[in-house]
C-alpha cells in the first residue's frame, strides 16, 4: 500500500535533481531547430539573389561594377513549395534599376526588372 504525501492533494512533484523526461528533452532540443530552419531561406538565398540581380544590371545598365542592394525580402507560398522574393536595387555608372528576384534554391533565381526602364541617378 503506497501512502501519500501529506499537502500535495494529489499532484505530482517534480524532484530536486531530477531529470526531464525522454518526451520534454526532446522538444527542449527540437523546437529551436525547427524555428531555425524557417528563417534561413531568406538568409541563405540572399548572395544568389544579389549576384543575380547585379549580372542582370550589369547588362541592361551595361556596367560591371553596378552594386546591388536588397531594398525588401519576403518569403512567398507557391503551389508546391515556398519561394524567397527579394526587392534588389542595384546603381553603378550613374543609373539604377529595381528587381524583382525569386529564389527557389540557391542555384535557381530569376531577376525581373520591376521599374521597367532604367532610370538616370543625379551625380
Amino acid at each position: 500500500m503506497r501512502r501519500r504525501r501529506s499537502g500535495t492533494d494529489g499532484a505530482r512533484q517534480r524532484r530536486p535533481g531530477r531529470r526531464p523526461s525522454v518526451g520534454r528533452l526532446a522538444v527542449m532540443v527540437l523546437l529551436p531547430g525547427l524555428a531555425a530552419g524557417c528563417t534561413p531561406m531568406l538568409q541563405q538565398y540572399q548572395s544568389a539573389a544579389l549576384a543575380t540581380a547585379q549580372r542582370r544590371a550589369a547588362f541592361e545598365l551595361n556596367c560591371p561594377q553596378a552594386l546591388p542592394s536588397v531594398l525588401s525580402e519576403k518569403t512567398v507560398q507557391g503551389i508546391r513549395f515556398e519561394i524567397a522574393e527579394y526587392t534588389i536595387g542595384v546603381r553603378g555608372c550613374g543609373r539604377q534599376a529595381v528587381y524583382l528576384t525569386y529564389c527557389r534554391d540557391a542555384s535557381d533565381c530569376n531577376a525581373i526588372a520591376q521599374t521597367g526602364r532604367v532610370q538616370e541617378v543625379a551625380p
